[in-house]
């Protein structure tokens, strides 16, 4: 979807100074007062901090640079949220207080769950891909639990989605595709610049979704063919390897196994080249896996449902059916998370507010 290009320096520099402390993140005043919602279960816990650095409702004619604009969850309970007003903002305390990470100067928006990225087991090690980012930025990486962050530069408008060389502790490989046009692109250097590994671009729609497994192999979904295809050269060239009708943009990293949704559940692969499905049971699978305590635990978004395996995908467990947030701006935009530490889900999206639901309270 084409919308017009938003900036941070055009947000608000004297809440960037009233926020600011010496420490290495600004506190909110006060615990968010839950707001009951529509489904039974899930609370509302950002308003009162979106109300107070003035992202709450910024402009009704731009309803996708409003509240959260990205949003990963650690399976220690960290919240991380891309904001318009403030960049990157952290909650340790799920919910209850939230805080701007002075400097982070991650500006942007992220189109749906597919544009952040996280290194399992969990390190701290995270990434956001935003598009339309200010001064030449387009998203960043972590690697200290969102405390500092290095930006990607900028190309075109930007990349919407991508993958990470999570192999290495200081990541250099980055696999991403832009924003309208939809390029395929790849960077050797952290994300300081692309090449562009379309001919064409004149490409009105994402041809693949992406995947790293080093600085040499890769992989990716060819829309075109309905294959994954496979690359030892970094990129020049590819390979048919696995007939699987891939959901996710991306795959998700546990150590040097990659895990990805399909339409038949979630496949894994240790190379990028045999897949394999891990079991029956999640079909539609289209967001996740995020992972616990072991590559055994993790949660699955469907089309219907969120489900848990505690057996490496061979069988699952509904935790609750599918929610999206009632505020948000695109149905299909939505970011999910699960807090593995306290057995927490959280939704969100595009221009919408954050919801948490714990495990177990729903009727």
């Amino acid at each position: 979807m084409t919308h017009a290009p938003w900036h941070f320096s055009t947000c608000a520099a004297a809440l960037v100074v009233a926020l600011a402390l010496p420490t290495w993140c600004t506190q909110a005043e006060g615990a968010e007062p839950p707001a009951a919602t529509s489904q039974d279960g899930w609370v509302n816990i950002s308003q009162t901090f979106f109300t107070k650095i003035g992202s709450y409702d910024i402009d009704p004619r731009v309803p996708y640079l409003r509240r959260c604009l990205g949003l990963i969850v650690t399976p220690t309970g960290d919240l991380v949220m891309q904001t318009a007003t403030q960049g990157i903002c952290v909650s340790r305390d799920q919910g209850a207080t939230w805080a701007v990470v002075p400097d982070n100067g991650i500006a942007g928006r992220c189109e749906d769950g597919n544009g952040m990225s996280i290194a399992y087991p969990y390190d701290g090690r995270m990434a956001f891909f935003a598009y339309d980012g200010a001064d030449g930025m387009s998203g960043g990486i972590s690697l200290d639990g969102a405390r500092t962050w290095k930006p990607f530069s900028q190309l075109k408008r930007g990349v919407q989605f991508g993958d990470v060389d999570w192999s290495t502790k200081d990541p250099q490989t980055v696999f991403a595709v832009t924003h309208e046009p939809f390029l395929t692109v790849l960077s050797v250097d952290g994300g300081k610049n692309w090449r562009q590994l379309d001919v064409d671009e004149d490409v009105g729609e994402a041809n693949g979704w992406v995947g790293v497994i080093d600085a040499n192999h890769l992989t990716r979904f060819n829309r075109h063919s309905g294959t994954i295809e496979w690359s030892e050269d970094a990129g020049v060239t590819w390979s048919q390897v696995a007939y699987f009708h891939v959901r996710g943009y991306r795959p998700v990293h546990y150590g040097p196994r990659l895990y990805w949704t399909t339409a038949k559940g979630v496949i894994t692969s240790l190379d990028g080249k045999d897949w394999t499905l891990t079991g029956p049971g999640a079909e539609g699978a289209c967001y996740g896996p995020y992972f616990g305590a072991s590559d055994q635990e993790f949660v699955v978004v469907t089309d219907n449902a969120f489900l848990k395996t505690k057996d490496g995908g061979k069988s699952w467990k509904t935790l609750t059916g599918m929610y999206r947030a009632p505020d948000i701006f695109s149905a299909a935009l939505t970011y999910y998370g699960w807090d593995a530490a306290h057995d927490i889900l959280y939704a969100s999206g595009l221009g919408a507010s954050v919801f948490r639901f714990k495990v177990g309270t729903a009727p």
